[in-house]
């Protein structure tokens, strides 16, 4: 059985690497495959030593990991000069720290959250573990990655579900984060303020109405006064990333040509290496964040679909895994595991198909990108590991 439920999440994630390698290939050409092939012969050793270790010293060693990826995001924004500091150069290598950060924070946020055996909505219980999920978060921020320092918001929102916090409770939680984004526009703050009183009537004890309703319009009435300060640079990035449409000539160029190139496929597709949009270079970041765009214009509807039903797949066998398993800590590694790959796939896709904010996030095991898919491999090696394997 457990032969099985190895092999129903492995495949699945070696099939999406095959599939983005042919795609990186008709999008970015001979140079970019080769590079993608050697980051994924590598990504296996990574999966094997994950998968190998043995889990007492993974949890032992988890806060080191945890503090060895804060030192290295320091570093990225220590040693870079740029307006866009994300990577540290090893000669001929870069390395994205923000993508290990991500896994070894779901590894130690998980030993805190299963050490914790009195666990409620309350701020002793969730002060400690709010704090080490922000932390990574703001640094990345800085960056700037808005859209992988929002992707530790979907690894905690997961990880607390499965710890026992109700829904509301962590809608609850996030709630003055999305007062602060509604409240760029005073008709969509009114319309999301009123929609969680409601919510919140219907779901919420008093005290938490009370408060909760308090809270965001504190938040609410801040984000017009901080947006006021901002440099008009600034203003125009942040609105850009809200609404692409706002800036046609910059990030929503790529959203639009996206558009373009995935309709222009129809229902079958053009062909392998016939897709005109993606070749002939419309499209920035080709065969990185918008590889999708690729494979839409390529083999249309019908190729669309069935990836996103192999990701399905991969994402239904990684719950099943939790399913059965007594060890609470690799309960909430596999929920923080699934929680980061739902959330790149989702705001990836809804990115291309320009409903979401470009965010710059890429599409798991899909994208071009060694850091990306070295993290995806150690990951999932760890999350069969916690699943799978005796103490």
């Amino acid at each position: 059985m457990k032969r099985v439920k190895f092999r129903t999440v492995l495949i699945p994630a070696i099939v999406l690497t095959g599939i983005g390698l042919s795609s990186i290939y008709s999008a970015g050409g001979w140079v970019y495959f080769i590079r993608q092939l050697l980051w994924f012969l590598l990504s296996l050793l990574f999966f094997y030593l994950a998968y190998r270790a043995e889990k007492r010293i993974l949890i032992t060693f988890s806060p080191f990991l945890y503090f060895l990826a804060i030192f290295f995001l320091l570093s990225v924004l220590v040693l870079n000069h740029g307006p866009v500091k994300r990577w540290l150069n090893f000669g001929p290598v870069s390395i994205q720290p923000a993508e290990f950060a991500k896994v070894f924070a779901i590894l130690f946020l998980a030993r805190i959250l299963a050490q914790k055996k009195k666990f409620s909505f309350s701020l002793s219980s969730l002060a400690l573990p709010s704090l080490l999920i922000f932390l990574p978060a703001f640094l990345i921020f800085l960056q700037p990655d808005l859209g992988s320092a929002l992707s530790f918001l979907a690894i905690f929102a997961f990880l607390l579900y499965f710890k026992g916090l109700r829904g509301y409770e962590i809608v609850l939680l996030f709630s003055p984060l999305f007062s602060c984004l509604f409240g760029l526009s005073l008709t969509s703050w009114v319309i999301y303020f009123f929609a969680l009183a409601l919510f919140l009537y219907f779901k919420a004890s008093i005290t938490q109405f009370l408060s909760g309703l308090g809270i965001n319009s504190f938040f609410g009435l801040l984000t017009p006064v901080l947006f006021n300060n901002l440099k008009d640079y600034q203003k125009t990035r942040l609105l850009s990333f809200l609404s692409s449409s706002l800036d046609y000539k910059g990030t929503g160029w790529s959203a639009f040509q996206s558009k373009v190139a995935i309709g222009s496929g129809l229902f079958f597709g053009k062909g392998y290496l016939k897709g005109k949009m993606a070749r002939l270079e419309f499209i920035p970041n080709r065969h990185t964040d918008f590889i999708f765009t690729t494979i839409g214009e390529e083999f249309g509807l019908l190729g669309g679909a069935i990836l996103i039903g192999i990701f399905l797949y991969f994402l239904y066998n990684l719950l099943r895994l939790i399913r059965g398993l007594r060890d609470e800590t690799g309960q909430l590694v596999i929920a923080g595991g699934v929680g980061l790959f739902f959330y790149h796939i989702v705001v990836n896709l809804g990115m291309v198909l320009g409903i979401l904010p470009v965010t710059g996030l890429t599409l798991p095991f899909i994208s071009y990108g060694g850091s990306s898919l070295l993290a995806n491999f150690l990951l999932l090696g760890l999350m069969l590991n916690f699943a799978l394997k005796e103490d």
